[in-house]
């Protein structure tokens, strides 16, 4: 199967700065830490997948875990903060 659709490096923080925020995502500081010293929230971090074609997809994880953040940046409802290529 041949890849139909492939997202790289997928990050979406909310708040006026967001790129500023990018250095205390890769120094570790938890989501929690970043939005009590920011007020931004980290919805995804550097996520990447591949879709192939004809292939049932499942995107899954805990509440919170920035599952719809990740569609809605797939359907570009939110613009992504960052993403290597699309």
């Amino acid at each position: 199967m041949t890849t139909q659709i492939s997202l790289r490096n997928v990050t979406k923080i909310f708040g006026p700065k967001p790129k500023s925020i990018i250095p205390m995502v890769k120094k570790g500081m938890s989501k929690e830490e970043i939005l009590a010293k920011t007020n931004h929230t980290v919805g995804v971090y550097n996520a990447s997948m591949d879709i192939k074609k004809g292939e049932t997809f499942v995107i899954m994880g805990l509440s919170g875990s920035g599952k719809s953040t990740l569609i809605r940046c797939f359907n570009l409802l939110n613009k992504p903060t960052m993403v290597r290529s699309f």
